[in-house]
């Protein structure tokens, strides 16, 4: 009974992360609204919600903020302090050699433009879907290159969704006695539904997957960080380079190209490929 109360413990972290993700926003919404009108009435809070949409990676980075304190809080609590810091180091660093972060490189590209065959299914199964999320990332604000968006897309959403759904979800998942490829697969539908939206949910979950084999791979949290930064990184500056430099046809052939390159770099980074003289 008590190992089948982490399913209910796994149900909880991600209830608990929908309400404060989507808490901050409203939260940060309504105080930004509230401090315009007070120091300037109407046109006050005109000149807020224009600062909030010309500044929309500072506002990702507060909506992160109390989350990301909470679960990085409580991963510490459930699992460093009770072993102690060294040894967590030493455990998450036991399997890691310099080879399997090289192999991330072209293992998040191949996915990156993988994922874009599976937007073009998506788009002709549901045109609307795909143009709703094409709109969102229009205005999302993932293209305002600087060190706020830095910290937006490339450090707080690795850290803290790595920390809730590989580090907290997918252990507690286990812990209540599920199989890892059934305890990989909740949590990678849990963080597809956590994006809200069916073009990315569907991707992501797919991602997410991944994410939590690389986990599973190396016991380390800081393989599936350093690609989900990756794949941040490919998906926004690799993307708009490769969309204006190059033809349609080259990246007609990248993207062809990426199926295999994926399979080709997991058999190489499952088997352990050029990392086996660590041990030696």
């Amino acid at each position: 009974m008590k190992k089948a109360s982490n399913y209910g413990i796994a149900a909880l972290v991600f209830i608990i992360t929908m309400v404060l993700i989507n808490g901050s926003s409203i939260l940060l919404a309504v105080g930004a609204s509230v401090m315009g009108l007070v120091m300037g009435g109407n046109d006050g809070v005109d000149l807020v919600y224009d600062f909030m949409m010309n500044h929309l990676n500072l506002f990702s980075c507060l909506v992160y903020i109390i989350p990301g304190t909470v679960f990085l809080l409580w991963y510490y609590f459930a699992y460093i302090e009770p072993q102690g810091l060294g040894r967590y180091v030493e455990a998450q660093t036991s399997k890691l050699s310099p080879v399997c972060f090289i192999w991330l490189v072209p293992l998040t590209f191949a996915v990156q433009h993988a994922a874009s065959l599976l937007m073009g299914v998506i788009a002709i199964i549901a045109p609307s879907a795909m143009e709703n999320y094409t709109e969102l990332v229009e205005t999302s604000g993932l293209s305002e290159y600087s060190p706020v968006w830095v910290i937006a897309t490339l450090v707080l959403p690795p850290l803290v969704e790595e920390t809730i759904f590989r580090g907290l979800i997918l252990q507690y998942l286990k812990r209540a006695g599920a199989c890892f490829i059934a305890a990989n697969l909740i949590q990678s539908v849990l963080f597809g539904i956590f994006h809200m939206n069916l073009v990315q949910g569907i991707y992501t979950s797919v991602f997410g997957f991944l994410l939590g084999y690389l986990a599973w791979r190396y016991q380390s949290l800081l393989v599936p960080m350093a690609m989900h930064a990756l794949f941040n990184f490919f998906g926004t500056v690799v993307i708009d380079f490769e969309s204006t430099f190059f033809p349609d046809f080259l990246l007609g052939l990248i993207i062809t190209a990426s199926i295999p390159l994926l399979i080709i770099v997991l058999v190489m980074m499952h088997y352990g490929i050029g990392e086996k003289k660590k041990g030696k």
